[in-house]
């Protein structure tokens, strides 16, 4: 069974203010081709930058005690959303307007000097996360004895091993009392044990009515957490609803895509063996196009699955009354 199979879900106040709100929010970076590139762009303007628009006009409420999931492939503007609410980027447009203090479980060591020891940068952390002496004084020895450092948590950092300092940064921000819990991905480090102990840690911040966005490609582990997920796209918002239905949102988006790259790449194929002259070498392209056929008939298998599973849903839970679109 897993750790959160029994968690007790919180009462949300839906008519509540939001304690996240995201307006018309857009991000862009200029992407440069070598380390030189990105020296001279200091001094000039490159000529024709590659533009990518991490974050394009997105709209986001969520309300104390939520647990939001993000889904979406690699690049489509998680992490880069997940910046601007923990304050480690700011938007280009729009507005991030957060009501309480952020735990980030991303960058776990960011902010750690390793020249300081383990102790001193709870300190450190503490005052970067904006906590006064006193506060951080009552949460020091908890954070130690959650992080097991032994006799090292007096040593400088730059001693440890990389897992031991992210043991000592997810100690600091679970120890908190955060408003807010960020995880991306990883929700334990460490040993099995360690693991075991990261994850009802976890459990009992989620339990206590904190918010929490969480993001994994693991399907199955959103929706043990999160009642409400976004499917995110190009740096898009593309469906904000219940995350069972915006997992089969996502996997009929994907599964479509999917069709269209593999019909191209077949009437390549045919195209290349239709126009191949007497003696011309076709042998790869003749073994490749029914392997791809093949891959599109599975795709297509799967569309028709996710898309009947998802007719389903909207007919168990809606009726008919219309559904968000997508």
């Amino acid at each position: 069974m897993s750790t959160f199979d029994d968690m007790k879900k919180v009462e949300v106040d839906m008519t509540s203010e939001p304690i996240i709100k995201i307006k018309d929010v857009s991000k862009t970076y200029t992407l440069y081709k070598s380390d030189q590139e990105r020296f001279l762009a200091l001094f000039k303007k490159p000529k024709n930058p590659i533009i990518h628009k991490a974050l394009d006009h997105v709209n986001l409420e969520i309300r104390r005690g939520e647990s939001v999931g993000l889904m979406g492939d690699n690049g489509c503007g998680k992490s880069t959303l997940l910046k601007t609410i923990t304050g480690v980027t700011f938007p280009d447009e729009g507005s991030v307007e957060v009501d309480g203090m952020v735990a980030a479980l991303l960058e776990l060591t960011a902010g750690f000097s390793m020249d300081m020891t383990g102790r001193e940068n709870i300190y450190l952390k503490g005052y970067i996360l904006g906590l006064d002496e006193d506060t951080i004084k009552t949460i020091e020895e908890a954070v130690i004895d959650f992080a097991e450092l032994g006799d090292y948590i007096d040593q400088p950092v730059r001693t440890y091993s990389s897992g031991m300092r992210v043991r000592l940064g997810f100690a600091i921000n679970v120890n908190i009392s955060p408003d807010i819990l960020v995880i991306d991905e990883a929700l334990a480090v460490g040993d099995a044990a360690f693991k075991t102990k990261c994850r009802n840690k976890i459990k009992d911040i989620m339990e206590s009515g904190v918010t929490v966005l969480y993001v994994s490609h693991n399907a199955n582990s959103v929706k043990e957490i999160c009642d409400r997920s976004v499917y995110m796209k190009k740096g898009q918002l593309l469906f904000d609803g219940p995350t069972e239905e915006t997992h089969l949102v996502y996997l009929v988006d994907k599964r479509t895509a999917q069709i269209e790259k593999r019909k191209k790449r077949i009437a390549k194929l045919e195209k290349i063996i239709r126009e191949a002259k007497d003696g011309e070498d076709i042998r790869k392209e003749q073994e490749l196009l029914p392997k791809h056929r093949k891959r599109l008939e599975q795709f297509e298998e799967d569309l028709a699955q996710y898309t009947q599973e998802l007719e389903d849903y909207r007919k168990e839970h809606y009726g008919d009354e219309p559904t968000v679109s997508d």
